[in-house]
């Protein structure tokens, strides 16, 4: 795993370097797989293909040191280093965590020399990783928002990215395999994300209930193979967002009525 951004001029492609994001390409490799890590940069590649082609960003002042920084950091709730984890929050909020702390420290041990990673900036790497699996909502957010969502589901669609095959798309083939060829699949397959998103139904089920995360265990169970399943079921629907909901309201409507009954 390399800890450097190649350039790929035959496309006049060149992210952002600098040494916050030298500092967090090691930091991701030292603290994540090769699956998450080769994924991660890949998803930075694209969103810097895709702030360069999507008109829609045509006219922002996209910060894509930001971006890049963000796309790098966006999976750290996949850690191996399970330390650096929480029991009790969702993955994607561990990993704006883990970002947040991370620039703090950096900055921190820079000193003077610090890069100008000020508190909106290091909230704004916050909401991009905090929001990236809520597609519906984080393409709508601020332009880094927006850009960074993009190339992390790219990761999941390639050269079929946003319309799918036969669509007009952002991603070239040879933009593909260009990425590809410099970072590698490495198990983020079919099989592969489906472990690792049973993995955490198993080990914190309850920050899944009301997300997508929680139905790779209703389908596949706590293990990829359908262990647990069933049980895993009967929780998520216990903790229904719905039930939640629809129950708090019908409790206070009781609430009102006993109110004028006692009038």
């Amino acid at each position: 795993m390399t800890d450097t951004l190649p350039t790929l001029p035959s496309f006049g492609l060149e992210l952002p370097q600098s040494a916050i994001i030298t500092a967090a390409l090691k930091f991701a490799k030292e603290h994540c797989n090769i699956l998450t890590y080769n994924h991660a940069v890949r998803s930075a590649y694209w969103a810097a293909i895709i702030a360069k082609k999507d008109t829609s960003f045509s006219g922002s002042q996209v910060d894509m040191e930001l971006v890049v920084l963000s796309c790098v950091l966006h999976d750290m709730g996949w850690a191996e280093t399970k330390d650096l984890l929480s029991s009790d929050k969702r993955f994607e909020v561990d990993g704006a965590n883990i970002a947040r702390d991370f620039i703090n420290k950096f900055n921190a041990e820079q000193g003077a020399n610090a890069s100008p990673w000020d508190q909106h900036r290091i909230q704004r790497c916050w909401d991009v990783i905090a929001l990236h699996t809520t597609f519906s909502i984080a393409r709508y957010a601020a332009p880094e928002v927006a850009v960074a969502a993009c190339g992390i589901f790219a990761d999941f669609q390639g050269p079929y990215f946003p319309n799918g095959p036969g669509g007009d798309n952002l991603i070239t083939l040879d933009e593909y395999h260009a990425v590809m060829s410099l970072f590698p699949r490495a198990g983020f397959t079919v099989d592969g994300f489906t472990h690792l998103m049973c993995g955490i139904c198993r080990d914190k089920a309850s920050t899944t209930y009301d997300n997508f995360v929680g139905e790779f265990g209703t389908q596949h169970g706590v293990d990829g193979a359908g262990a647990g399943k069933e049980a895993f079921a009967q929780a998520q629907q216990s903790a229904s967002v719905v039930k939640l909901l629809v129950g708090g309201l019908d409790a206070l409507e009781k609430l009102d009525n006993d109110k004028g009954s006692a009038r």
